[in-house]
């Protein structure tokens, strides 16, 4: 991940790029908005850790031009104690978060951490909208080779026409936003606002906030009344992402708006009212998170209404050359694209891939800008790894229409020992394992409990 830190105080930036570096991150310093424009047009860069007040252009400037420019990227301001309002104004434009200085470094890397995540969701949802916007039409370049995945279609389809609450169960990177688009783009609703949210990727302390709004007043810092997304959402589609991952005290909250579309905003003693269609969506096991007392029992009944499972891609192996093909076309506009070589489809064919279709998509970018041969060849996707983990020879390949204990089994001993090589490899660095998984760190982390590994 691509780090751009802007301030125009050179010693705080190499401070900042030193300790960055040594977590793994690769980091661009800028002295001021001008340097930083040039750099954000000319690299990929994924956060940017962004001081307000800088000489020439200054950062709330830099900021709009950004979020108009680059809206994927998430910005991070970096502020002193006298100049709160401002951050709280950047945040209004579209800035993640803010950290007033001096600050805990560990703090930053765990809002950074999170910054990451957002980042690629974003960049994800922007892309899905340009792939399926072509003359004005809406057109979903949905990859589905395998029965399961077409069956998946279909439901989404029929339950697009009704308003039953949706949730969409999977592991991460297996595609939930992509068939809540579907669902929404098939429904009568598809000329109203399409408003996601990923729940576990916003602090817990903002999150109330931005799904049901505020008043002027109604907190330290709120400076303005602010309309929640459920509001936005009016008439359209909200999708609730890894709603899991809702903490308990605001479970409630949803479960009474679900239930009767009614909300107060923080600090008002109003009632509103919307209709909104839902769709959730989540990677985690909501039934176990119920035994745990982690997640309310009444919640989880009123989101499993119409469930819809999203198979993992190694599951799905028919879809893998497919993607792989999507992908490499979609590439087309960034970079020169090179075809696959026998042996790199042969190795993408046996991989487990325990980051899914996000995974596969961060591989294929990454092997795109490696290949110096006329191919893209195995060790280009796979440079630092064996690509295909020792599978018994009298087993075959496994297939997505295979079912049973005995290929779970297998299935998840493959995944197991890969996740277990990556950490290895990479000396138990969980955001560097993550990030080479195509997973999220909090992922690895229920990965690593729940194949009990150790360093």
């Amino acid at each position: 991940m691509h780090i751009l830190i802007v301030d125009d105080e050179a010693d705080f930036r190499h401070l900042l790029t030193s300790r960055l570096q040594r977590k793994g991150y690769t980091t661009l310093e800028a002295p001021d908005g001008i340097t930083a424009q040039m750099l954000v047009t000319s690299e990929t860069i994924h956060v940017i850790l962004l001081d307000l007040r800088m000489p020439g252009m200054d950062g709330l400037s830099f900021l709009q031009w950004c979020k108009e420019t680059s809206p994927a990227i998430q910005i991070i301001v970096v502020t002193g104690h006298g100049t709160i309002e401002t951050a709280i104004e950047a945040m209004k434009r579209g800035a993640y978060d803010y950290l007033t200085k001096p600050y805990n470094l560990n703090e930053l890397e765990a809002l950074i951490s999170k910054a990451v995540e957002k980042q690629q969701l974003t960049e994800e949802n922007q892309q899905l909208r340009e792939a399926l916007s072509t003359n004005g039409k809406t057109t979903f370049q949905i990859v589905a080779e395998s029965p399961k995945v077409k069956e998946v279609l279909a439901t989404a389809k029929r339950v697009a026409s009704t308003d039953f609450l949706v949730l969409l169960k999977g592991e991460s990177g297996t595609g939930k936003d992509v068939i809540a688009r579907l669902i929404y783009e098939c429904s009568e609703r598809a000329t109203e606002a399409f408003v996601p949210i990923n729940l576990g990727a916003i602090p817990e302390t903002m999150l109330e906030s931005e799904l049901f709004g505020h008043e002027k007043g109604a907190f330290t810092g709120a400076t303005a009344q602010k309309k929640g997304l459920v509001e936005l959402a009016h008439l359209g589609t909200l999708f609730l992402d890894e709603v899991g991952d809702l903490p308990f005290p605001l479970q409630v909250k949803l479960l009474r708006f679900l239930e009767t579309g009614e909300f107060r905003r923080i600090g008002s003693p109003i009632l509103h009212k919307v209709d909104v269609r839902i769709i959730a969506a989540t990677n985690a096991d909501l039934e176990k998170k119920v035994e745990e007392g982690t997640f309310r029992s009444d919640l989880y009944f009123r989101l499993h209404v119409m469930d819809i499972t999203i198979p993992p891609l190694t599951r799905r192996k028919e879809d893998i050359l497919p993607l792989s093909a999507f992908f490499l076309n979609r590439l087309k506009r960034k970079y020169p694209v090179k075809p696959l070589s026998v042996k790199a489809q042969a190795a993408l064919c046996a991989y487990s891939f325990p980051g899914n279709v996000r995974e596969l998509a961060h591989m294929i970018e990454r092997a795109v800008v490696l290949a110096k041969g006329e191919e893209i060849d195995d060790k280009d996707l796979f440079p630092h790894e064996q690509p295909v983990p020792h599978i018994p020879s009298d087993r075959k390949l496994i297939s997505s229409a295979d079912t049973g204990e005995e290929e779970e089994f297998l299935l998840k001993n493959v995944e197991r020992e890969h996740i277990k090589h990556v950490l290895h490899v990479l000396q138990w660095n969980k955001t560097k394992t993550a990030e080479k998984l195509g997973i999220s760190v909090r992922n690895l982390y229920r990965k690593i409990e729940e194949y009990k590994l150790r360093p």
